[in-house]
C-alpha cells in the first residue's frame, strides 16, 4: 500500500493519517521514499518506536511511524515534510482471501467510518466532538479521525487495477461498490480496472470471482520452513452443491437490527430487505423475535414466537416502520439477545444486521465470551464501509458465520447463501489428530464449525518437518465424519509463518477477555511480533532518515481528514456540530493512494496470484 503525502503550503508539516486494512492484515514492511532515496523501516516495541520517531521530529529528521489501533485500523505518522515536498510511504502486508459459496473475494477497505463512542458529546463552542474515553473505549481519540465536511469536494483519490490469475477457470467477476472493466487474458486470467480514474476513497473495494461448484469436501496442505521452525496451512473445502442433502433442525432465531443514525438511507433499506427475506424463510417449526437498537433497545416480542402466518405479518409491518436515528448502543441489544439459551432438540441463532460502526468492540466481545452458551451468532455487515473487525470477531466468538451486503441489488443472493449456512451446518465439534511424535501449535486452538459453502482453514506450527497424515473429524449431519489429509502431498509457499503468527496474536489478545494477565499477553504478542516483523498493539514499524532537514522553523501538526463513507448522512452521524475539516485549513493532503497487493488464497494445489494497483 503506497500513500503519497503532498505539502502544498509554505510551512513544515507533520501529518497523521488513519487508514484501514483488511481484518487481520499481517503488516510486516515499511519503506519511506524521499526522491530517489529509500529508508527501510524496522520493527520495534511500540514505545521504543514512538520514542525514535519523536526524537527524529525534534532533531529535524524525516521519519515515519506505522501503528495499529485495531486489527483493521492503522495510523501513519510522517514528520518534517518540507514546504512543497512530496513523500511516499510504502507498507507491505499479507492476508488470506475469502472463499465461500463457490466464490473467492478480495475485500480492501478504503475508509475508516466514524465510530459511535458511548459517552460522546458535542462541544458547541469548538464545533467538534468531545470523546469520553471511559473504561470501554480508552483509545477513542485514535479511532476518531477528522471527516471532510460534506460541503467540500471528496478527496484522497484512488486508482486501482488488478491482474488476476485465479488458478481455476473463472465463470464470473463482479464488484459490488465500484464499476469495473474486465479484460480476459485466458480462462484463468483477467485484467480488471476501475471504469473511472481517481475515485474517492469513500467505500470498500470488493471484487469476487466464481468457479464451478463442488459437491464434496476437499483438503490441501501448504508448508513453509523459517529457520528451525515449520509452518503448515490446511484448507478443508465443504460441499457447495445447493442440492446436497443435509437435515434441517427446528430453530429459535433472534434478529437484531441496527437502526442508528449511521444506518440512515441505503443501509437501512438494505437491512429491511434482508430482514424481510429472513423472516419469509422461516418455517412453521421455527420461532423468532426481532430486536432493534439505536440509543435505546426495543423488542417486537418479550420472547420468541412461532413463525405463524399471523406473526410473520406483524413482523413485516414492524420492519416497514423501522427508522434510522440516534446512537449505536450495541451492548444492551446483545445482552437481551443472549438472555436465553438453546432448548433441547432445537438450535438458537442470533442474527445481527449492522454496519458495526462502534468503538467499544472489546466490551461486546467480552459479553459474547461470557454469555454465549449454546447460542450461535451470525453478523451481516451492511453498507459500503462496514467494520470488518467487529463482524469477524462476533462470528468467531459466537461460533457462527458472517456475510456482507453492500448494495440493495445483492440482498436476495447474499441472504439466500447466508441462510443456507444457517440451516445446514456441515461439520461441527471439529478436532484434529496429528502424528503422535509431532509437537503441534494450532491456530485457531478451538476449531470453529464448518458451515456449508465455507472452507475451514487451520494453520499450525510444528517442531520439525512432518510426514504421515492428519485426521480432521467431527459430526456431519448427526453422524461421525472424518477426513484424512496426507501430509506428504504438500506444496511449499511463503508467508504461512506470518499468517500463523497473526492468528496466534489474535488469540493472545482475546485471552485478555478471559482474565489473562495483561503483561503476560503483552510479552507473548511482542515476542511473536518481533520474530515475524509484525505491527501489533505492542509493536510498530519506524523509519528514520539520518540527515536532518529542518533547523529552527516551526512545524505544524495536522490530521489528514477522511471522506464520509458513501451514502452516509453526516447530519445523522454528527448532528448539527460535526467534527469536520475544510480545504482552507489543510497544509498537507493525501495526493494519491496506490497499492500493490500480493494476496494469498490456497485452492486446489495452486496459489492464485492477485496484483492490484490502487
Amino acid at each position: 500500500v503506497s500513500q503519497q503525502f503532498q505539502n502544498n503550503s509554505k510551512d513544515w508539516v507533520e501529518g497523521i493519517y488513519v487508514f484501514p486494512l483488511p481484518e487481520n492484515a499481517a503488516v510486516d514492511q515499511l519503506r519511506m521514499r524521499i526522491g530517489d532515496r529509500i529508508i527501510e523501516g524496522q520493527i520495534k516495541e511500540r514505545k521504543e518506536a514512538k520514542k525514535q520517531f519523536q526524537e527524529a521530529a525534534r532533531s529535524g529528521k524525516k521519519a515515519t511511524l506505522i501503528e495499529q489501533e485495531r486489527s483493521n485500523v492503522f495510523t501513519t505518522s510522517l514528520t518534517n515534510i518540507a514546504p512543497g515536498e512530496s513523500i511516499t510511504i510504502e507498507i507491505a502486508y499479507q492476508n488470506t482471501l475469502d472463499y465461500r459459496d463457490g466464490a473467492v473475494s478480495l475485500r480492501f477497505p478504503l475508509v475508516v467510518a466514524p465510530r459511535y463512542i458511548p459517552g460522546q458529546e458535542h462541544n458547541e463552542n469548538t464545533m467538534t466532538s468531545t470523546v469520553n474515553q471511559g473504561p470501554s473505549v480508552t483509545d477513542a481519540q485514535k479511532i476518531s479521525p477528522l471527516i471532510i465536511d460534506e460541503s467540500e469536494k471528496k478527496r484522497n483519490p484512488v486508482n486501482l487495477s488488478i491482474k488476476l490469475d485465479a488458478g481455476f477457470a473463472i465463470q464470473t467477476i463482479h464488484s459490488t461498490n465500484h464499476a469495473i472493466k474486465k479484460n480476459k487474458i485466458n480462462e484463468h486470467q483477467y485484467k480488471v480496472n476501475l471504469v473511472s480514474d481517481n475515485v474517492p476513497a469513500d467505500r470498500d473495494f470488493e471484487v469476487t470471482w466464481r468457479s464451478a461448484p463442488d459437491t464434496m469436501p476437499r483438503s490441501a496442505v501448504y508448508t513453509e520452513q523459517k529457520g528451525d521452525k515449520y509452518y503448515s496451512l490446511i484448507t478443508l473445502f465443504p460441499p457447495t452443491d445447493p442440492n446436497a442433502d443435509v437435515p434441517r433442525l427446528p430453530r429459535d432465531i433472534v434478529f437484531v437490527v441496527d437502526t442508528s443514525g449511521s444506518m440512515h438511507g441505503a443501509s437501512l433499506d438494505q437491512a429491511k430487505s434482508a430482514l424481510k427475506l429472513a423472516v419469509q424463510r422461516l418455517t412453521n417449526e421455527d420461532r423468532f423475535n426481532i430486536i432493534q437498537f439505536n440509543s435505546t433497545t426495543q423488542a417486537l416480542y418479550s420472547h420468541e414466537q412461532p413463525a405463524s402466518e399471523k406473526n410473520l405479518k406483524v413482523a413485516c409491518r414492524y420492519i416497514n416502520a423501522l427508522v434510522a436515528d440516534g446512537g449505536t448502543e450495541f451492548a444492551p441489544a446483545l445482552s437481551i439477545a443472549l438472555n436465553d439459551d438453546a432448548k433441547a432438540g432445537r438450535i438458537r441463532q442470533v442474527v445481527f444486521i449492522t454496519d458495526g460502526s462502534v468503538g467499544n468492540e472489546d466490551e461486546i466481545f467480552s459479553m459474547i465470551k461470557k454469555r454465549l452458551g449454546k447460542n450461535r451468532l451470525f453478523p451481516i455487515g451492511i453498507g459500503t464501509a462496514p467494520n470488518s473487525h467487529l463482524m469477524t470477531k462476533i462470528a468467531e466468538y459466537g461460533r457462527g458465520s458472517f456475510t456482507y451486503i453492500g448494495d440493495i441489488s445483492e440482498v436476495a443472493t447474499k441472504m439466500g447463501d447466508f441462510f443456507n449456512r444457517l440451516e445446514n451446518p456441515v461439520v461441527t465439534d471439529i478436532s484434529t489428530k496429528w502424528p503422535e511424535d509431532l509437537i503441534v501449535d494450532l491456530s485457531p486452538s478451538i476449531i470453529p464449525d464448518l458451515y456449508q459453502g465455507e472452507p475451514l482453514v487451520i494453520v499450525a506450527a510444528t517442531d520439525r518437518a512432518f510426514t504421515g497424515a492428519v485426521q480432521i473429524g467431527g459430526l456431519f449431519a448427526g453422524q461421525q465424519w472424518r477426513e484424512t489429509v496426507n501430509l506428504e502431498k504438500q506444496s511449499k509457499e511463503q508467508g504461512i509463518g506470518q499468517i500463523w503468527a497473526r492468528r496466534k496474536i489474535s488469540e493472545h489478545m482475546g485471552s485478555l477477555r478471559d482474565g489473562m494477565s495483561k503483561e503476560v499477553v503483552r510479552q507473548a504478542v511482542l515476542d511473536l511480533a518481533l520474530e515475524h516483523s509484525l505491527v501489533t498493539k505492542y509493536s510498530s514499524l519506524v523509519a528514520v532518515d539520518v540527515t536532518p532537514t529542518r533547523t529552527m522553523q516551526f512545524m505544524y501538526r495536522q490530521l489528514i481528514p477522511l471522506n464520509m463513507p458513501n451514502r452516509w448522512s453526516q447530519a445523522k452521524i454528527f448532528g448539527a456540530l460535526p467534527q469536520t475539516a475544510t480545504a482552507s485549513s489543510m497544509h498537507l493532503i493525501l495526493a494519491a493512494l496506490l497499492s500493490t497487493l500480493a494476496l494469498v488464497f490456497f485452492f486446489k494445489g495452486r496459489r492464485p496470484k492477485t496484483e492490484s494497483q490502487r
